[in-house]
């Protein structure tokens, strides 16, 4: 297979997580998701239990240091890791912007996965064992800080379109067929696989 990195970047309760895993399984190569938070602690020093603690979570609040964004070591350390990661050969990586720290690269698919909030609302109730009341907060919380860390490290409005080369609606074609529609995709972009 040719060089090939694959980042997915997701709604919550979309099934981007698992679009990314069945995608890297097909492919027969890595899917690196939480693993990020592992490297990126190796890089930095920074303790798994940190990174996972600030990992997505921003304050609303210090936001911003004399009008430029606040440094973040984690958001840093992230980056690092999903660079070291990428020059290890082809892989999936899902969220933790990495479309954006892979941007110069020539290598790379960015997808988007979204799905209505009504599936995204059952999608998160069954799996979190959740009322539809509490998976809709869920829902909306999640999104709500995807949204802001991705503007606060980037500048750049999380989920705009003209970002990704295919965005896919799995309560459409579901989880399956949008790994396959996203492989079917990378083909016809020329990659061998």
């Amino acid at each position: 297979m040719s060089d090939l990195i694959i980042t997915i970047a997701r709604q919550n309760g979309s099934g981007g997580r698992e679009v990314g895993k069945i995608l890297a399984d097909l492919l027969g190569i890595r899917c690196y998701d939480q693993e990020i938070l592992a490297e990126s602690a190796n890089e930095s020093g920074i303790s798994l239990q940190e990174i996972e603690k600030k990992e997505e979570r921003t304050s609303r609040t210090n936001m911003f240091f004399y009008g430029i964004p606040a440094p973040n070591p984690v958001f840093v350390a992230q980056s690092k890791a999903i660079e070291t990661l990428a020059a290890n050969g082809p892989c999936v990586f899902v969220g933790r912007c990495a479309d954006y720290v892979l941007r110069d690269r020539s290598d790379v698919i960015n997808v988007f996965v979204k799905a209505p909030m009504e599936a995204r609302v059952a999608r998160s109730s069954k799996r979190n064992n959740i009322s539809e009341k509490e998976a809709f907060a869920r829902v909306k919380d999640k999104d709500s800080e995807r949204a802001l860390y991705y503007q606060r490290y980037t500048g750049i409005v999380w989920g705009t379109v003209e970002n990704y080369d295919l965005t896919i609606d799995t309560s459409v074609i579901g989880v399956e067929n949008a790994a396959k529609l996203i492989i079917e995709y990378a083909r016809m972009a020329g990659y061998k696989l």
